[in-house]
């Protein structure tokens, strides 16, 4: 019986850290093939529009293998769902898959990435209408930041050496070492990624069609990351808007959303020692 073509490389978190990027940065490795769809929540906890014909409540794992048919001989198979980091379906399922793979987690000052969530869902996708200071009120939106509590449990099932962490700021501020440095951890040639053209994606814009969006995104599966990767700044061009100003009162709150997260940014370097969190508690 031929082996199912399951992923070796997983992106699993955190939203609005830099993963969306990543996938498309890692894509652009001759050595690695990328699921069409980024995000395929295969492993997520409930079924959604975004997983309702794959996903691992429902189905088995050669539904998931369809989304890495087009490997070439030799590729690593990649997918990138940055929810799986809060997933309990994706940390019992991801570690027990044939290998297993390797999962690349990036971490964002959790002050900073509450809040880009916030303006993502209330200025982008629209999906909710409430202020930001209700939003940083919720206290399951807050679990999100305290990582070391998430990712105990990834280490333990996974093991150090399946594991790789980075830090949404030292992607913006040396993409090239950090793209590198992940490409090492893979065992693939980082030296790829000293004369390539970082691109930034999935920004948080003010989305002006909803529904030119999602067919953007129904479409994007069908096309290679390529050639997304040059439609980009067209489409931005064409469906984005400005996003509002941060005003005062919101930046106010931030330093205090910033400040509530001190112990569980101490308990992180705990324990990834090698990251640099300097800039979460200046």
């Amino acid at each position: 019986m031929q082996a199912l073509e399951l992923p070796q490389i997983i992106v699993a978190g955190a939203p609005k850290s830099g993963t969306s990027s990543v996938y498309f940065w890692l894509a652009a490795h001759p050595d690695i093939y990328a699921s069409p769809v980024k995000e395929t929540f295969f492993f997520a906890d409930q079924v959604s529009r975004f997983n309702r014909q794959a996903n691992v409540i429902d189905h088995d794992l050669s539904t998931y293998a369809s989304y890495f048919k087009g490997r070439k001989p030799g590729q690593l198979c990649m997918e990138a769902t940055a929810a799986y980091i809060y997933q309990h379906n994706a940390l019992k399922h991801i570690p027990a898959l044939p290998g297993p793979p390797k999962v690349i987690f990036l971490l964002r000052e959790p002050g900073a990435r509450l809040y880009s969530q916030y303006r993502f869902e209330r200025h982008r996708t629209k999906r909710i209408t409430t202020s930001w200071a209700i939003y940083a009120s919720d206290p399951q939106l807050l679990s999100h930041g305290r990582y070391a509590n998430y990712l105990k449990p990834w280490i333990d099932a996974l093991g150090e050496e399946h594991v790789h962490v980075d830090t949404f700021e030292n992607l913006v501020s040396n993409p090239a070492d950090a793209m590198a440095s992940m490409a090492n951890f893979l065992g693939l040639d980082g030296a790829f990624y000293q004369h390539y053209d970082f691109v930034q994606h999935n920004a948080t814009v003010a989305i002006k069609s909803k529904v030119l969006h999602r067919l953007g995104l129904q479409l994007q599966r069908f096309i290679p990351h390529g050639v997304q990767e040059a439609l980009l700044p067209l489409y931005l061009r064409f469906n984005a808007g400005r996003m509002p100003e941060k005003n005062l009162e919101e930046l106010e709150l931030l330093s205090q959303v910033k400040a509530a997260y001190t112990e569980d940014v101490q308990a992180l370097q705990t324990l990834f020692p090698q990251l640099d969190l300097s800039s979460w508690v200046s």
